[in-house]
């Protein structure tokens, strides 16, 4: 398992515990901290962004290298 899977199974892992937590915390309180949830899903929405933009630039790199081992 790569360390880009890794990152993105914690990620998911840690949205759902925190999804799970804010429900919670509305029915015990009737009410939610909306700029901790607005913060929170913000920078996990850029960490996946991140994460895509990295994954997607290691595969067209795998991609030409394979190119280049296929002309030689």
């Amino acid at each position: 398992m790569s360390t880009i899977d890794k990152v993105l199974i914690g990620l998911a892992a840690f949205v759902v515990g925190f999804i799970i937590s804010m429900i919670v915390i509305f029915c015990i309180y009737q009410t939610t901290p909306d700029v901790l949830i607005e913060c929170t899903l913000a920078g996990c929405m850029s960490e996946l962004v991140i994460t895509f933009a990295i994954w997607r630039l290691k595969r067209i790199q795998s991609n030409e290298d394979k190119e280049k081992k296929n002309e030689k």
